[in-house]
């Protein structure tokens, strides 16, 4: 895997994009290889205090109104209110895809008209239609959707020989698994299944329950109804279970969830496992289905399966990895994560859309749909501008700020960000150096304590612009 800092002209214009449920992320073909765009974005929709749509970070205050998981509901006819409104789940979509366009074409120096998208391979024609509505309003040509697991085959490459892949891409909303065939004539799919409501959002879910539960028997109160706490606590939650990837035992720090009621709850590995050992069986479930379609059609069993192949965030969990090891007799170090999971579907989007010619302009037709788009971005806060590089290339994209940002530190994260965007990136280096490491540390889901080491350092190094 190799990212650049910069773009080069030789970069396709055509771009890929993984939709996810938490994250999106996208790739560009720069000659050689996919190169994933720095800075994911968090599929987060809000609106600040001037109530304008922010998209990519959760909002300062906790009491303002925010959207999270708008994959699950493309294809539904949900309402969804903010600034005093109602939207439908594809212009909530478009609020995404039209952020990561300008980012893309930040990175690019140019204009972006087409892209590839990645979605579930189990979503229905009203997901794919809501999500090529949303590519429109954001004045995107879809040149192709593209289901995730073959995008994460796709990634994998091709050798002169066949090989035979088990995809098990479990990400924040989705899980989608299928069995491949990869070879110098391409991918094929011989069996697929999924679920589109299975996710690491779920095993969030999981723990919020837990920790509401634990407050209701030592605080004596129910607020499990208040959707302000629960919303707070499934921040917490997210970034302690990731924690416990890495740890055995963390515990969630809850300081005034109402003007009376603090509170600190532990949490194990172990806790954790169980609750989610339900779900984990569900995924195995759809896996046993794949390869059964695969073993009816192409006589492909559990025992054809040459190599398994991770992809989405979700896998990072030992037990998942652990389960599904032992689902085909292997040990957890013999699956497949030499590519980042994360990143393995948007890298493959990539690869696809290489084979396509760029347009000139967007190309769609529907009557009122470049009103719709300046709309949309009008409502839209204006960005903070991106520095310039060095060369007078293409802007210096510095990585977001990251949606699990410890509260002490994100203020002074956001501006740090945003004093960084708006010089050459020589400028600040000490500055510079500090925010790259603390968002380094968070997106590596390192330990409190060393997030609080290098938060007091971003700190530091801000309080020293004067």
């Amino acid at each position: 895997m190799t990212e650049h800092d910069d773009a080069s002209p030789a970069h396709h214009p055509v771009i890929g994009i993984d939709l996810g449920t938490t994250t999106c992320t996208m790739s560009v073909w720069d000659g050689r290889e996919p190169v994933v765009l720095p800075g994911p974005l968090p599929s987060v929709v809000t609106q600040n205090p001037a109530g304008q749509i922010v998209v990519g970070r959760p909002p300062d205050d906790d009491a303002q109104p925010v959207i999270t998981g708008i994959k699950r509901e493309l294809g539904s006819e949900e309402r969804l209110r903010l600034r005093g409104r109602q939207y439908r789940p594809p212009e909530i979509c478009a609020f995404l895809l039209i952020e990561l366009k300008r980012r893309a074409e930040a990175f690019l120096g140019g204009p972006v008209h087409d892209a590839v998208i990645t979605v579930s391979g189990s979503a229905g024609e009203p997901q794919r239609r809501a999500i090529r509505e949303a590519a429109g309003l954001a004045q995107l040509n879809v040149r192709r959707l593209l289901d995730d697991p073959v995008a994460a085959a796709v990634a994998l490459g091709t050798d002169d020989q066949e090989s035979t892949y088990a995809i098990y891409d479990l990400g924040g909303g989705t899980f989608d698994t299928a069995i491949v065939r990869v070879g110098p004539e391409g991918v094929a799919v011989l069996g697929a299944a999924g679920d589109p409501q299975l996710g690491g959002d779920d095993f969030d879910e999981h723990i919020v329950g837990y920790a509401l539960r634990q407050i209701r028997e030592r605080h004596h109160v129910d607020l499990s109804r208040d959707e302000h706490v629960r919303t707070r606590i499934r921040r917490e939650a997210e970034r302690r279970k990731r924690e416990l990837s890495t740890a055995e035992t963390t515990v969630l720090d809850l300081p005034l969830l109402t003007a009376t009621v603090s509170a600190s709850v532990p949490l194990s590995r172990r806790a954790f496992e169980a609750m989610i050992e339900p779900d984990v069986t569900t995924s195995l479930g759809h896996l046993a289905a794949a390869l059964a379609a695969a073993r009816a059609e192409h006589g492909v069993g559990r025992r054809g399966v040459d190599r398994v192949m991770l992809a989405g965030a979700a896998t990072r969990i030992p037990a998942v990895r652990a389960r599904l090891a032992g689902y085909f007799g292997l040990g957890p170090d013999d699956l497949r994560a030499d590519l980042d999971p994360g990143e393995l579907n948007a890298r493959g989007a990539g690869l696809i859309a290489r084979e396509f010619e760029p347009a000139m302009i967007f190309e769609g037709a529907r009557p009122g749909l470049l009103g719709a788009n300046l709309r949309l971005r009008a409502e839209m806060a204006d960005p903070s501008p991106a520095a310039p590089a060095a060369d007078g290339g293409p802007p210096d994209l510095l990585p977001g700020v990251p949606a699990e940002t410890p509260a002490d530190f994100r203020p002074v994260a956001d501006a740090s960000h945003r004093a960084l965007a708006r010089t050459p990136e020589g400028a600040r280096p000490g500055l510079r150096a500090a925010y790259q490491a603390f968002v380094a540390a968070i997106q590596a889901a390192a330990p409190d304590s060393r997030l609080a080491e290098l938060g007091k350092e971003l700190s530091d190094e801000y309080g020293r612009l004067g």
